[in-house]
């Protein structure tokens, strides 16, 4: 069982630290340009495409989120949207 303390007044009056990740956003300095909210894209494929594109996604050394980027980039600069 735990001890019980004394309270004094500089116990109730001692305010805890706040931890970084518990304040607001950091401002960035140096007038860096904000980065852009980005919205994950989320798809149901077919095991055989995910595999495919996974080692596709490999075989380039680039993330499936890069790969797939790429993918649509490409498509967008052939005309080919369907």
């Amino acid at each position: 069982m735990p001890k019980a303390i004394k309270l004094s007044p500089g116990l109730i009056e001692a305010q805890q630290p706040v931890p970084a990740a518990a304040t607001a956003a950091r401002v960035l300095r140096g007038g860096a340009p904000k980065p852009e909210p980005t919205m994950p894209l989320q798809l149901r494929l077919p095991r055989s495409e995910v595999r495919q594109i996974k080692i596709a996604a490999a075989e380039r050394e680039q993330t499936i989120s890069q790969f797939m980027l790429a993918c649509v980039h490409a498509t967008m600069q052939n005309g080919k949207q369907s």
